[in-house]
């Protein structure tokens, strides 16, 4: 699509304010696949790998990230609304058809079935979240509120190793380290799994719900809470190391070195020592962020959801830059290196990218379509529209 016609697309938009003044990117390639699509593509090498909402009909995509072209297609029998996890040589779906639910393993290079795990009883799908690879193990979630824990290459890949039940109280995330597997749950507790046999190797609790998934550094679980803390905790024992104050916090945060930063539903970005907890700074937005910082050239970049995409020096806690975007943030910023920028979703149908240094827009991709997260790939951006329109951008 050339610059033109997508400049008149964002004038016919009523895009306002900066988001005019941009201009459109260039687009590397386009496929129309034609399928429903609302989660973003995952990139592996030169492939990247998508999944449709299409219950009949292939739905499970592999395209050359050069060209666009369609390698492979799989059909599951039944709509995949999580993106697909892709391994060095596997890709990892899941899908359900009626109370059958299937975890299903597929050759990256030509689309066959290597195997699957079927689940019937209880009726616990694991198409809610994407499945996890992690020290040579996959884990997926069930929308039961379980973790399971598989083999994905071997003798019997396709038998469960271990289930981990809990209460029924929904799990965050689990993060995967030195052997243990982290999480929090809406029981009031965080838990440290040996991703070997499931066994529980501890357990600690603040007395609030765990929404936010648990980033592990240097030796320190750090995760926020419900009752408007930040809390550490030993990785090996669990110990509980140090507990800061803050708002509500329902993302994870992103370590570097030994600090820790924060977004919180009081309006704040914090930044902590991940050791000791201490506040090494704040810095007060005009509205929260709903999604995690990203970490680029000595920057703290937020985006909130004022419609402000805002950069923070990384040590000192001060302002370097802030930029009104044409609507509200809805995706993590990511960093593209291939033009210094940090790129994300901007309302359902426009994906932005900003100069990293100064915050100015670079270019802006509108569509009348609803369009998924963008994916950093290289030297391009890759996206799904809500039709199957995959393109790559820059």
């Amino acid at each position: 699509m050339s610059r033109v016609h997508l400049s008149m697309i964002l004038l016919a938009a009523g895009v306002a304010g900066a988001a005019q003044a941009a201009p459109a990117p260039k687009t590397v390639w386009s496929t129309a696949l034609n399928v429903p699509v609302y989660e973003p593509p995952q990139a592996r090498g030169e492939k990247l790998f998508l999944t449709s909402l299409q219950p009949a009909g292939p739905n499970l995509f592999a395209i050359d990230g050069k060209s666009g072209k369609v390698i492979w297609s799989f059909a599951t029998q039944g709509a995949i609304g999580i993106p697909p996890t892709v391994g060095k040589t596997q890709v990892f779906v899941a899908s359900d058809i009626g109370n059958t639910h299937f975890l299903r393993a597929i050759d990256a290079k030509n689309g066959f079935l290597i195997w699957q795990y079927t689940r019937s009883q209880p009726p616990e799908c694991m198409c809610s979240q994407a499945s996890i690879l992690s020290g040579g193990m996959l884990f997926a979630q069930s929308d039961g509120h379980s973790l399971y824990a598989f083999a994905p290459s071997g003798a019997a890949p396709s038998k469960r190793l271990w289930a981990f039940a809990g209460d029924g109280a929904p799990l965050t995330a689990p993060v995967v380290a030195d052997g243990l597997v982290v999480f929090g749950s809406g029981d009031h507790y965080v838990y440290a799994l040996d991703a070997k046999s499931g066994a529980v190797k501890w357990t600690g609790t603040t007395g609030y719900v765990f929404t936010a998934d648990p980033a592990i550094g240097d030796g320190t679980v750090v995760i926020g809470d419900q009752g408007g803390n930040i809390d550490g905790f030993d990785l090996q024992t669990g110990k509980a190391l140090w507990s800061n104050a803050a708002g509500n916090i329902d993302v994870a945060a992103v370590i570097a070195g030994t600090s820790a930063y924060l977004v919180s539903e009081d309006h704040n970005v914090y930044a902590l020592d991940i050791k000791t907890g201490n506040q090494l700074w704040q810095y007060g937005m005009d509205d929260y962020a709903a999604f995690s910082p990203v970490l680029a050239n000595n920057l703290v970049i937020v985006a909130n959801r004022a419609g402000q995409l805002v950069a923070i020096e990384q040590k000192s806690g001060k302002l370097a830059w802030r930029t009104e975007l044409a609507g509200t943030p809805f995706s993590r910023p990511a960093y593209f290196p291939a033009e210094h920028a940090v790129v994300l979703k901007i309302g359902d149908h426009a994906i932005g990218a900003f100069d990293v240094a100064t915050g100015k827009s670079l270019w802006l991709y509108n569509t009348p379509e609803v369009v998924t997260p963008p994916v950093v790939n290289g030297d391009a951006i890759d996206a799904v529209t809500s039709s199957g329109h995959a393109v790559a951008l820059n």
